[in-house]
């Protein structure tokens, strides 16, 4: 089959959506399918490349200015004169039978849309970012444009909705409101192999931490809607029981809240903020730390670099629900450990007790790498798709 994987972002990006695309159109293009890719050429010229089978086309694009209704993020529009005509030309040329799209409000996404529609392609749509904001007027304004513009040129027009987890079910729900059998539950694939038998000794080695240093990993994007002030609001009792532990940052920083929070708690010495690092790193962050936890204070999910650390055999920390991956259901206290969100009370006795305890941490480990091995295989994932996409071409 010719599939045509489309998103905004796209490694060498690094973002979750971004490896989320990349290592479903990678498994797909193993299992025999011709994939090709049609992402941003970020910070360079229009290009066509090869990449793991793949063919990658990147359009051009311009970086949004960085304001606060975008969460300060780098964001790119590919509103650009005579895209939609490549994006329209790269479907015939490659004679793509099914576009499987990342995210619902990109220019990109509508490019796509428009295109596919023309050429009678069916659309399969992958959602794992909510629009909204946490501030109330742009909160409003992101939800009438999600629940009318998005509802309208983006929702009603693709042939089927995939949904990650249940927050994103109930999201597609309420904004979209699509009959029962236009969405589809799938999880994201982990990449396994990449996560096994990880060592973190040389990142012990570069930040200071002896053998038996505790180190708390906070992996992925800080925003206003993600921080990390659950954990380091937290950390104050931590350090009571372990002066030793520090919490390693690693993601890029959209917001200056748990900059100023540190200083405020005077945190210096015992927060490291990594930035962004390249994705070959992230296994060895991962296998520096005793606990994972990220996102703590929204109870919005877990994003897919828990659910990497959860593989690598690590106690994840989150502030989710058990059923958050619909009937693939969560076992507080056996393969997570589970917060109220935002409470740092429930965060610092949930790490003294994960850090107190090594037996307890690895048999959370260890049970969340079988569950992730169980339900989260790129194989599992990949199959599933392929169903959605056989389903829509008959």
């Amino acid at each position: 089959m010719n599939i045509c994987v489309v998103n905004t972002f796209f490694p060498p990006h690094v973002s979750g959506t971004a490896r989320a695309a990349y290592l479903l159109a990678r498994k797909l293009s193993e299992t025999g399918h011709k994939l090709t890719v049609i992402t941003s050429s970020i910070g360079g010229p229009p290009s066509t490349e090869k990449l793991d089978g793949m063919t990658v086309y990147r359009l051009r694009s311009v970086r949004y200015p960085k304001l606060e209704i975008l969460h300060k993020a780098d964001l790119y529009s590919n509103l650009m004169p005579g895209n939609f005509w490549h994006v329209a030309r790269i479907l015939m040329r490659e004679k793509v039978e099914v576009v499987q799209m990342f995210g619902q409000f990109f220019d990109l996404t509508f490019l796509c849309v428009l295109a596919a529609k023309i050429m009678r392609l069916p659309i399969v749509l992958t959602i794992g970012t909510r629009m909204e904001h946490t501030q109330f007027m742009y909160d409003t304004f992101f939800r009438l444009v999600d629940k009318t513009l998005i509802k309208q040129l983006v929702a009603r027009r693709v042939n089927k909705l995939i949904a990650m987890d249940k927050l994103m079910h109930d999201y597609m729900k309420d904004r979209y409101n699509p009959s029962d059998h236009a969405i589809k539950f799938i999880p994201v694939g982990v990449d396994l192999e990449r996560f096994q038998n990880v060592s973190g000794d040389a990142i012990r080695r570069q930040f200071g931490l002896g053998p038996e240093d505790p180190a708390v990993l906070s992996l992925g994007t800080m925003s206003n809607l993600r921080t990390a002030n659950g954990l380091l609001n937290a950390l104050p009792s931590v350090l009571q029981e372990f002066p030793a532990v520090r919490l390693l940052v690693v993601g890029p920083l959209y917001d200056n809240s748990p900059l100023e929070l540190v200083r405020k708690l005077e945190l210096e010495k015992s927060v490291i903020f990594c930035g962004r690092v390249d994705y070959a790193m992230i296994p060895s962050y991962i296998g520096a730390s005793d606990v994972e936890g990220h996102d703590l204070d929204t109870g919005l999910g877990i994003g897919l670099a828990s659910l990497e650390a959860m593989a690598a055999g690590k106690a994840v920390l989150s502030s989710a629900k058990e059923d958050n991956f619909m009937n693939l259901r969560l076992k507080n206290w056996e393969n997570i450990a589970l917060v109220r969100p935002g409470n740092a009370q429930d965060i610092s006795n949930a790490l003294v007790k994960l850090l107190s305890d090594r037996k307890l941490r690895e048999q959370i480990g260890r049970n969340a790498q079988a569950y992730i091995r169980s339900n989260f295989s790129l194989e599992a994932a990949c199959r599933k798709y392929e169903a959605v996409y056989e389903e829509l071409t008959k």
